[in-house]
């Protein structure tokens, strides 16, 4: 909930490094534009264009188990302001976008979490983070972008961005060939439409691992309700 000039994506790096300083079993990666560049996260940076605020990518891991042993990736949305870019949002309760980077916190305290309790698990928490803000270097509707993962995606509304930014961040996590990924994203409203304000829409492909959220749901009293992923 810190507003957004004071929690730009440079500041939501420093506090993950910040994180890893205080934890033994935390190591902390960040990626630049120039890596980012490097490496084709087109899709991330296309949305990052049109702000000031330079992105980052946010690697965190944390290694309670063996080495060897694969890893959990969490995958948390950070856009630390969502304007809607071009394709700009009302005006009202467009405050209230500087919480659209609750995944990408959610994802750094659940890392920090494992790490104070000793969770015998290994977990990579993965955050791209950036801001939506329209401008001269914006992405623009009809644009084309290349992903990491080597697809090209046409944008028809840059207020679509989130699927943008985690595109990048899930063909990444698939690099440290993780025994499970968990994305975590304030995705889109029309989820508030479907379930409400107090529920979490749950998509997945593996009925054991939704099994286990659910479980942890009950348990937390975080709500989840499973939505179709045909």
């Amino acid at each position: 909930s810190t507003p957004a000039n004071e929690m730009t994506p440079s500041d939501l790096a420093r506090e993950a490094q910040a994180f890893a300083l205080e934890r033994k079993k935390i190591h902390v990666k960040i990626l630049d534009i120039k890596e980012m560049k490097d490496l084709g996260m087109n899709a991330l940076l296309g949305v990052s264009g049109g702000s000031c605020q330079l992105p980052k990518f946010i690697i965190l891991e944390y290694q309670g188990s063996r080495k060897g042993q694969a890893p959990i990736v969490l995958v948390g949305k950070g856009l630390t302001f969502d304007s809607g870019g071009i394709s700009i949002k009302p005006s009202e309760k467009m405050d209230e976008m500087k919480s659209d980077m609750a995944g990408g916190a959610a994802v750094l305290a659940a890392v920090m979490a494992a790490a104070d309790l000793h969770l015998p698990v290994n977990v990579v928490g993965l955050v791209p983070a950036t801001e939506n803000m329209p401008g001269g270097r914006a992405y623009k509707p009809g644009d084309i972008l290349k992903s990491l993962s080597g697809q090209t995606i046409e944008v028809l509304n840059t207020d679509a961005e989130g699927r943008l930014i985690l595109v990048d961040a899930l063909t990444y996590a698939g690099k440290f060939k993780p025994v499970a990924i968990i994305d975590i994203a304030t995705l889109t409203g029309a989820c508030i439409v479907a379930l409400g304000d107090n529920v979490i829409g749950m998509m997945g492909t593996d009925d054991a691992l939704k099994g286990r959220i659910k479980q942890g749901a009950e348990s937390t009293c975080e709500k989840v309700w499973e939505l179709p992923l045909w």
